[in-house]
């Protein structure tokens, strides 16, 4: 493979990191809460500057989406209570976009935490999660309407929204490029899409470099402001506001991708779990929110 990911740059790439990792993709764990902190490499285009992994290159898409629907993530489930305090916070945000003329798509919904937050603002709300497991705790927990199929089966049923919302998503599709294709296509002339993820040309990204946090085997591709505008932009959707978005997750969690991450010092970390039920606010101001619109041609 020597060319871009995306077919309308499709410029040379070149080796960014390379970790020596050696893995087997059957055992890799995609949960949104891996215990694992295994880094494939990760490569560069020469003329875009897009990033991304090696499994989006080498893995189907198919096999892909097979990983997801195979998820049951409870170290999620056991993070919902603080899973909500995010969610809260994010819905302040967003919340301008959103009242009850609005129709709300969630591609991503996991396991329902902010579909039911959101839920009872909107006109309607449905989601789409290729987690079964996600997907009936979702539907029985909170009773939602949720799809437990692709964004690519999605869009044969034609339904059109005025809102579709992605948080953290983007990142985890092995074609992001067709993605944004299709949702402008389910978006309403007027239509909003709204979605989070992290910019690998922040500050902190930078200076991590191979070392950044978010490298990780269920994130394929790395965005930057920049490239994330330009795909919006090829496929009719104009991202016009980006704000940053801090993360609430308990003490406990954290200190588990400390240790991961600083095995070292996994005693020192493992001493401070007794205080397991603080809230901690992250914000290495390397995660974004970004809205978009669709953009009708005249």
């Amino acid at each position: 493979m020597k060319n871009c990911l995306n077919k309308k740059c499709f410029g040379k790439i070149e080796l960014l990191y390379d970790y020596g990792s050696i893995y087997n993709f059957n055992q890799l764990n995609f949960d949104c809460t891996t215990d694992s902190y295994l880094k494939p490499k990760i490569y560069k285009c020469k003329k875009c500057t897009l990033k991304f992994s090696e499994i989006a290159v080498e893995i189907s898409s198919s096999n892909i989406e097979n990983k997801y629907k195979d998820i049951i993530d409870h170290i999620y489930i056991n993070e919902i209570p603080y899973k909500k305090k995010y969610f809260n916070k994010l819905f302040k945000k967003i919340s301008r976009y959103l009242d009850d003329k609005k129709t709300v798509l969630e591609i991503g919904s996991y396991y329902g935490v902010l579909g039911n937050i959101i839920k009872n603002d909107v006109k309607s709300y449905s989601g789409l999660e290729l987690s079964l497991h996600g997907s009936n705790y979702a539907k029985e927990k909170y009773n939602l309407q949720i799809f437990n199929e692709s964004v690519e089966e999605h869009v044969k049923k034609d339904i059109k929204y005025d809102i579709i919302i992605m948080s953290d998503v983007i990142e985890h599709f092995s074609d992001p490029f067709k993605i944004i294709k299709l949702i402008n296509e389910m978006l309403n002339p007027d239509g909003l899409l709204i979605f989070t993820t992290y910019n690998i040309d922040s500050f902190y990204a930078k200076i991590t470099g191979k070392n950044y946090h978010w490298i990780l085997p269920y994130h394929l591709f790395y965005f930057s402001n920049k490239t994330l505008k330009n795909i919006c932009l090829e496929n009719n959707i104009e991202i016009f506001k980006i704000s940053n978005d801090t993360r609430i997750v308990s003490l406990y969690y954290l200190l588990n991708k400390l240790e991961m991450i600083f095995p070292k010092f996994k005693f020192f970390f493992s001493f401070f779990k007794k205080l397991r039920n603080i809230d901690i606010n992250v914000n290495l101001f390397d995660l974004n929110i970004y809205y978009a619109k669709k953009v009708v041609k005249k």
